[in-house]
């Protein structure tokens, strides 16, 4: 009985693997792919502009949140922390500079979207070498945090 199940189990693998043989040679000789790493472009006003509209009152309270944040390091961290967690506000104080930095152009536009403040964190993040899903959990309790302002 054990030489039979052994029998059929050695067939199948072989019935198997002369299947996917000719793929897996395939996938060895194909090209390789650049190593290099494409940076991501800042976001503009433009790329959110959906026409004539007034100055919203979310713009005001998102550009008080944007200042909130670069003026208190201390108390944004702590918001982070409540928002998503120890681990997620330990990366945003150690990355601190670098999102103020890309914060801080927002502050220039007419009308700012949630949206567009946790793509220019993620995009300043990815682009100086953090890990897209660190910079992911940061840029999103970043988002999450300013709506705790309204």
């Amino acid at each position: 009985m054990r030489l039979k199940k052994f029998l059929i189990s050695l067939s199948v693998f072989t019935l198997l693997s002369s299947c996917f043989a000719p793929s897996l040679a395939f996938a060895n000789n194909a090209e390789p792919t650049e190593s290099a790493v494409e940076l991501l472009p800042t976001p503009k006003e433009s790329d959110y502009f959906r026409g004539p509209q007034s100055r919203s009152v979310a713009t005001v309270i998102i550009k008080g949140a944007i200042k909130f944040i670069v003026k208190n390091k201390t108390l944004a961290t702590n918001v982070v922390r409540s928002v998503a967690g120890k681990t997620v506000a330990n990366n945003f104080a150690k990355h601190y500079a670098k999102i103020c930095a890309s914060l801080n152009p927002l502050l220039k536009w007419a009308d700012i979207p949630y949206q567009a403040v946790y793509d220019a964190v993620y995009r300043a993040l990815v682009n100086s070498g953090v890990a897209k899903g660190t910079a992911s959990q940061i840029a999103l309790a970043i988002k999450e945090g300013i709506s705790w302002f309204f």
